[in-house]
C-alpha cells in the first residue's frame, strides 16, 4: 500500500482466536454515459453541448440515480481493464512527477466568486490510468478534458511528449480554512480509489477508499478503482459541495456521491451503490488506510532520533450496547489480522490521539498534525465484523495499517448493496465525555526497574478525562485487567497522575506468558463496579 501522494470492559466481551467480539452491541459502461459527454474548453467556462448532448439541462437534469444506472449497465458486462498512460510516464519516479505542477490560476473556478476551487491531478509514476472528469452545473453536464496548458511542465521537450487526450489522475478541492480570503486543500482523490480529507490546521495522513475486495485473502487483493467523476458546481453560498463517482473492479462496479462539508472538522458524506460480478469472498465498506512504523507502546523500533512515527495511534470502536473500545496500533513482527465483531456497528475509525510535537520532533511531516477519521455508519448495516489488518514494516513510506467493516452474509454475484456513512476527518477526540480515554500506552522491560523480576513486560496505561478525573482517592478506583487466555498479569495497580490530572494504571507480564500474542484488556472502574473509563485492548507480543 502506498502512501506517497504527489505533494467499558466490555459485558460479555470475547476473544476466539483471532476474533474480538463486541457484544450486540477501460470501456464506458453504456450509451447513455456517452449521450451525456460534453467539452469544456477552460477552467470557468460550463460546458458545451455537442450533437451527441443529452437533451436535459441545469444540475437537476444529472444527478446520483444516473451514475447508479451507469454502475448498473457496467457491472453487467465483462470487465474490461482501464487504459494506460505512456510507458514513459509509468517510468517516473514521485521526484519527476513532482515537477508538473497544476497552475493555479487556472483551477476550476478561479476567480468566479464561487466558494470552491478545483486543481487537477497530471498521471504518472504509479497513477498509471487517467480517470474522466465531468462537470455539472446549469448550462448541463459535460465531460472536462485534459489540457497540458494547465500544467507548468519543468521544460519544453517534456511537454510536447505529452499526449493531447492524456487525462487526469485525480483531483483535489480547495475552500477557506483558517484564514479569510485564503483557499486551503480540504480534500484529495488519487489512485484506484483513495481519498483523504483535512479540517483546520491539519495536515495529509491517513486516507480513506471506496472499496476494499479480499484484503489478506489467499488469492491476492483486488483494488477497484475510480474510474469517471462529476463535479457538482456549488452555488455561491454553499458550505457543501457535491462530487459523484463511477467506481469499477472485475468483481463490482459501484456509484458514489460525495458531500464533503470543510471546516474545522471537515465531514465527507459517502454513498455508495455496489453491483456485484461475481461472488466477494471479503468485501470491506468503509476502508481506512493508514501507517503506523513505532510509538510508545514499541518495544523494538528503528535507530532514529524520533519518538514516534505514525498518522493514527489507535483503533476506536462504539458498540451498540453504549461501550466504547480503544485499540492502540502496532508494528507487528508479522502480519496481524484481527476480527471486532460489529453487528449493527454505531462508530469506528483510526485516530491520531497524540497531539504532543514534541513525542514526534519532525518538522517536516508534523505528525502531530495528522487527522483522525471518524465513520459513522447511517441505518441498520446489519450484522458483521470490523477487521484491522497490521502489516509489518520498516519504512514510512508504505501505509501498513487497513480497517474495514464486512457484512456477515457471503456476497454473491448479481446482488445490489447499498451503504451510507460519514466521515470526520479532525483533531478532535471521540467518545463520551464522560468516559476517560487512554491518551498514552507505554510498554517495556521491566527488568531495567532496580527491584524488578527480569524476563516480564511492564504495561502502563494513561487514562485522562471524565469523571475519573474528579476522584482523588485510591479507594475510588478500581483497576481492571483480563487476559484472554490463560496467563500470569502481576502487580496490578491505578494510582493518580497529579501531572496528567488523570490515572495510571500498571500491570507485569511475564514473558513465558507470551509464547503467542496475548490478548489483554483493561479498564478502570467506580466503587460500584461501573465503568470510569473506555476499554483498553492489546495484543501483547515478547
Amino acid at each position: 500500500m502506498i502512501r506517497h501522494w504527489p505533494t467499558g470492559l466490555l459485558a460479555g466481551f470475547l476473544v476466539l482466536g483471532t476474533t474480538l467480539a463486541i457484544p450486540a452491541a477501460a470501456a464506458e459502461a453504456s450509451a447513455a454515459e456517452g449521450k451525456a459527454a460534453k467539452q469544456t474548453s477552460d477552467a470557468g467556462e460550463a460546458p458545451k453541448a455537442d450533437a451527441t448532448s443529452d437533451t436535459r439541462t441545469g444540475k437537476d437534469g444529472f444527478g446520483y440515480d444516473d451514475v447508479v444506472e451507469r454502475a448498473k449497465a457496467r457491472a453487467g458486462k465483462p470487465y474490461s481493464a482501464p487504459a494506460q498512460i505512456p510507458k514513459f510516464l509509468q517510468e517516473f519516479d514521485f521526484a519527476q512527477l513532482d515537477q508538473i505542477g497544476y497552475k493555479r490560476d487556472r483551477a476550476l473556478w478561479h476567480d468566479t466568486g464561487l466558494p470552491f476551487e478545483s486543481m487537477f491531478y497530471h498521471p504518472g509514476s504509479y497513477y498509471t490510468h487517467p480517470v474522466k472528469m465531468h462537470l455539472v452545473n446549469d448550462h448541463g453536464v459535460g465531460e472536462f478534458r485534459f489540457d497540458k496548458n494547465r500544467f507548468q511542465y519543468p521544460n519544453p521537450e517534456l511537454r510536447d511528449r505529452i499526449p493531447e487526450d492524456l487525462g487526469y489522475a485525480g483531483f483535489k478541492l480547495l475552500h477557506e480554512l483558517e484564514t479569510e480570503g485564503k483557499l486551503d486543500e480540504i480534500v484529495s482523490f488519487l489512485g484506484a480509489s483513495y481519498f483523504r480529507a483535512l479540517g483546520a490546521d491539519e495536515h495529509y495522513g491517513l486516507s480513506a477508499r471506496g472499496l476494499a475486495i479480499n484484503t489478506g485473502g489467499e488469492s491476492g487483493e483486488e483494488f477497484p478503482a475510480f474510474v469517471s467523476f462529476w463535479l457538482v458546481e456549488p452555488d455561491k453560498e454553499a458550505d457543501t459541495i457535491t462530487a459523484y463517482a463511477l467506481l469499477d473492479s472485475p468483481s463490482a462496479a459501484g456509484a458514489y456521491r460525495f458531500e464533503i462539508t470543510p471546516g474545522e472538522a471537515t465531514k465527507t458524506r459517502v454513498e455508495a451503490t455496489l453491483f456485484t460480478r461475481k461472488a466477494i469472498g471479503k468485501l470491506g465498506i468503509a476502508p481506512l488506510t493508514s501507517m503506523f512504523m513505532w510509538g510508545e507502546n514499541s518495544l523494538t523500533r528503528l535507530d532514529d532520533y524520533r519518538p514516534e512515527a505514525h498518522d493514527s495511534d489507535g483503533l476506536l470502536i462504539s458498540a451498540p450496547n453504549g461501550e466504547w473500545l480503544w485499540r492502540p496500533l502496532r508494528n507487528p513482527q508479522k502480519l496481524s489480522m484481527n476480527q471486532f465483531a460489529a453487528n449493527n456497528v454505531r462508530g469506528f475509525g483510526l485516530m491520531q490521539r497524540d497531539r504532543d510535537f514534541d513525542h514526534y520532533q519532525d518538522l517536516d511531516y508534523q505528525y502531530e498534525r495528522r487527522p483522525s477519521a471518524w465513520i459513522t455508519p447511517e441505518g441498520d448495516w446489519g450484522d458483521g465484523h470490523l477487521e484491522l489488518v497490521q502489516i509489518p514494516s520498516d519504512s514510512e513510506v508504505n501505509d501498513n495499517i487497513a480497517l474495514y467493516w464486512v457484512p456477515k452474509d457471503p456476497v454473491e454475484a448479481g446482488e445490489r448493496l447499498h451503504y451510507a456513512y460519514n466521515i470526520n476527518w479532525s483533531s478532535q477526540l471521540a467518545g463520551p465525555d464522560s468516559l476517560a480515554h487512554a491518551a498514552a500506552s507505554r510498554i517495556g522491560r521491566a527488568a531495567v526497574v532496580p527491584g524488578q523480576p527480569r524476563d516480564t513486560i511492564r504495561v502502563a496505561i494513561e487514562f485522562v478525562g471524565g469523571e475519573l478525573e474528579n476522584l482523588t482517592e485510591a479507594g475510588d478506583v478500581q483497576p481492571r485487567v483480563n487476559a484472554m487466555r490463560d496467563a500470569t498479569i502481576n502487580n496490578i495497580e491505578a494510582v493518580r497522575n497529579p501531572h496528567t490530572g488523570g490515572w495510571r494504571l500498571t500491570f507485569l507480564v511475564p514473558t513465558e506468558s507470551l509464547d503467542s500474542p496475548l490478548e489483554l484488556r483493561a479498564f478502570l472502574a467506580d466503587a460500584n463496579g461501573g465503568a470510569l473509563t473506555q476499554t483498553w485492548s492489546y495484543a501483547l507480543s515478547p
